[in-house]
């Protein structure tokens, strides 16, 4: 097996206050909030299979009056899920309040997607296939009814920019534009570069802003392995339009970039606007 290196709505919690035998003398309390016209993003949980028959788990948002709405897929970082988009970052919420459709997917062997063939542990293989998660999403796009699937993005944290850029590559037909936040792999012998679409045929990656800290590093033994030096090498490899973005004096990652770094989240949405 290959090694490698690699980096809900908001609920709003209520506390009971008291214990009574009569349902009339139960009470609920929250936080005194200021009212407001308040939004309601339906989310759905779904599911697709894979050419390779990978039972793929996502998450759907869209807009209550929406129509032929263009389409945002979410991908992770190695070890993440898609819950990481609702969690641990508003871009989920950010990109629905803009009209956005939004698909967070599992990648195989993360969160609720399982291993083909029942395995249990994930190998670079797993890796590698994980495009075609993200295919089985963009077929299962296709038949759903608000969607515009002419205006179709794919944006990766981590790993996950890796298999954006991948995306782009061979499907350039069904994917208008992508982002890659931080993109990174290697082995952890080799220390060469993973998931960069070799042996791929017909790869032709394009339409693509690359985002990364230049602070963001990985330290293996002697060696220190840069995350921009990564992401300029996918950069380089890539057709226009194309853009990429380093920010000075970070070392955020991934969707962390988003959360921290102002410049980077108005550059986000300001690609998606020009570019989807």
């Amino acid at each position: 097996m290959n090694k490698v290196l690699g980096r809900w709505i908001w609920v709003l919690a209520i506390g009971i206050a008291g214990c009574s035998e009569s349902e009339e003398e139960l009470q609920i309390v929250g936080p005194d909030l200021p009212e407001g016209e308040g939004r309601v993003y339906p989310i759905s949980a779904v599911s697709f299979t894979s050419i390779d028959s990978v039972e793929v788990s996502a998450l759907l948002g869209t807009t209550e009056a929406g129509e032929s709405l263009p389409v945002v897929i979410l991908l992770h970082d190695l070890g993440g899920n898609k819950a990481d988009w609702l969690n641990n970052t508003d871009t989920y919420v950010a990109l629905l309040e803009r009209g956005y459709a939004v698909l967070a997917i599992d990648m195989r062997g993360h969160g609720e997607t399982p291993l083909p063939d029942d395995r249990l542990t994930l190998e670079l293989i797993d890796l590698e296939r994980s495009f075609l998660d993200v295919h089985a999403a963009l077929i299962w796009l296709q038949n759903q009814s608000k969607i515009d699937v002419s205006r179709i993005a794919v944006v990766g944290s981590g790993s996950g920019g890796n298999v954006a850029y991948i995306c782009s590559g061979v499907f350039p037909e069904l994917i208008k534009t992508s982002i890659s936040l931080s993109p990174g792999l290697w082995g952890s012998t080799s220390l060469e570069p993973l998931v960069i679409g070799t042996g791929l045929e017909s790869f032709g990656p394009r339409s693509m802003l690359f985002m990364v800290g230049d602070q963001d590093q990985i330290q293996a033994g002697e060696v220190v392995l840069s995350y921009v030096d990564f992401a300029r090498n996918l950069e380089a490899r890539t057709a226009e339009p194309k853009d990429l973005r380093v920010f000075t004096d970070s070392a955020d990652h991934g969707w962390a970039l988003l959360n921290n770094v102002p410049e980077a989240q108005d550059l986000f949405f300001l690609w998606l606007e020009e570019n989807l």
